[in-house]
């Protein structure tokens, strides 16, 4: 059964099986289907173009999930916007989607207005006359066979770019059912309670949300206000039952921060599923001592490959003996392997830029072929492959490390990052000249950024002027892409064959 018959089979047989919990609200199985397919039937009657993208703003509440299911179920992929991206970036992918409505689940200040808001008033009115219809016989509702299957895009989550601009990932229904074929083997494969951590805008968001509508199970997500209290965020993982724990490390070490964090308070969490960024041994240690019961899963993969690919336990043996922990072996209908700077395949144990083969490999960038070209490729066997830009290895029994980048691109609090991105950006600034970007790191770990910036003349270095620079850019970038540290230079060192140094620039973080 694809993802669409799971969730109906599971709607008829007990519709009121909780699907969604937030914060100020919850969703059942019956509710999720029943809204969807109304809705479904409202985009079909708008008349897009096939196959037409459509975005869906806002945060933590019922109507994005349903609004998701809504526009698969009408045969269109979502486009998920949260609302800690600026305006101007909302802007930049409302552009290059060109769609003439999206779905606005909470107010959107400077929205397109070229684009027609569909409000939850709107969605309210939708569901109002679906009832009506139905009451009168005639059921407003979806042709099934118009869902997304096979090779249609499912959803398309945009990433930071080197350009300046982000990139539209494009993930299939084919790659979405391949990926959670294989996802259920990470949980018991029965009725849990998933933790979701990330905004719908992260694909990490992808591993709890479908695995667990994929297997009966209820989504517990939560939201802003609980991230910024620590005492409700710990009341709510209780109240909810979390059983499967869905984040980045990064998130479970804020949680640790915590006293009460652990298996006397949240004695139902089983299992820990870690995604996003780099899982270390300290942290892995901490939450053994806390959850002696519980299991800790690392995983690892990029959005273009559909969440994630490869998984181990992480042992006391493990941690024993390995200074950098493994990520797993792949899972089945994925190849991985490491290659020279030639792209020629390098034998086991030598470290190289890792490629990704198989049936959860991304279609490609969204109208962005010269990206798509630089970065995917097929075979010679003719499977999809995608080109990482990650650093790592793979051992004789296939074990896969990863060990960094081959280029600019980090991942920080589970984001990737592209510091051009943030590079570019600057240097449209009033008098910013030149602006190189790097990660402060402590014990290995990326904790922030910092950004070195060359002015145009005699420019004003004093902390307002710092402060305009991160607010300024704060107004096109998200939140987590504004460097902390500005340093002003009167130029930048250089090495001897004329680049620029960045280790020199790194020693006056």
């Amino acid at each position: 059964m694809n993802i669409f018959e799971r969730i109906e089979r599971t709607a008829r047989e007990d519709p009121g099986r909780l699907a969604f919990s937030f914060p100020d609200g919850k969703l059942t199985y019956g509710e999720l289907w029943k809204w969807s397919g109304a809705i479904a039937a409202w985009i079909r009657d708008f008349g897009l173009l096939p196959g037409q993208p459509i975005p869906v703003y806002g945060h933590k509440s019922p109507w994005m999930p349903v609004c998701f299911l809504a526009c698969v179920r009408a045969g269109h992929p979502y486009v998920p916007l949260d609302v800690n991206m600026p305006a101007a970036r909302i802007g930049d992918i409302a552009a290059a989607v060109n769609s003439p409505f999206f779905f606005e689940t909470e107010l959107l200040t400077d929205a397109p207005e070229e684009m027609e808001r569909i409000t939850t008033d709107k969605l309210e009115t939708i569901l109002h006359y679906a009832d009506e219809m139905e009451k009168q016989g005639e059921p407003y509702e979806v042709d099934e066979n118009a869902c997304c299957r096979g090779d249609d895009v499912y959803y398309i989550i945009f990433t930071s770019g080197s350009t300046g601009k982000p990139k539209g990932v494009q993930v299939t229904a084919g790659n979405l059912e391949h990926y959670l074929a294989w996802s259920e083997t990470l949980t018991d494969r029965k009725r849990e309670v998933f933790l979701n951590q990330a905004p719908f805008s992260f694909d990490l968001s992808v591993m709890d949300t479908y695995t667990a509508l994929a297997t009966g199970s209820t989504v517990a997500c939560v939201n802003r206000d609980l991230l910024e209290d620590p005492a409700a965020l710990l009341h709510f993982l209780k109240d909810e039952g979390v059983s499967v724990w869905v984040s980045t490390p990064s998130f479970a070490e804020l949680c640790l921060g915590n006293p009460a964090f652990g298996e006397q308070e949240l004695p139902t969490v089983k299992r820990f599923l870690f995604c996003g960024e780099t899982l270390t041994g300290g942290l892995s240690k901490m939450l053994m001592e806390r959850f002696p019961d519980a299991e800790i899963i690392n995983t690892y993969g990029p959005t273009e490959t559909t969440v994630c690919v490869t998984a181990v336990t992480i042992t006391k043996e493990i941690l024993e003996h390995e200074n950098l922990l493994p990520v797993g072996k792949v899972k089945p209908g994925t190849g991985l392997y490491a290659v020279d700077k030639d792209g020629k395949r390098l034998p086991f144990g030598s470290k190289g830029e890792l490629i990704i083969t198989g049936d959860t490999v991304s279609a490609g960038y969204f109208k962005n072929e010269k990206q798509t070209r630089t970065h995917f490729f097929v075979t010679e066997t003719g499977e999809r492959a995608y080109r990482t830009g990650d650093l790592g290895y793979v051992t004789e029994d296939g074990q896969v490390y990863v060990s960094g980048r081959a280029d600019s691109q980090i991942k920080m609090h589970g984001y990737r990052i592209e510091l051009g991105d943030i590079e570019k950006n600057l240097v449209l600034l009033a008098g910013i000249k030149e602006a190189v970007v790097l990660p402060k790191k402590r014990e290995g770990k990326i904790q922030s950024l910092a950004a070195c910036i060359r002015q145009e003349g005699e420019e004003d270095t004093s902390y307002v002027r710092r402060k305009w620079i991160r607010q300024a850019l704060g107004e096109v970038l998200p939140s987590y892409m504004v460097p902390k540290k500005i340093i002003f230079l009167d130029r930048f060192p250089m090495t001897g064959n004329g680049k620029l140094d960045r280790k020199r620039l790194e020693s006056l973080l």
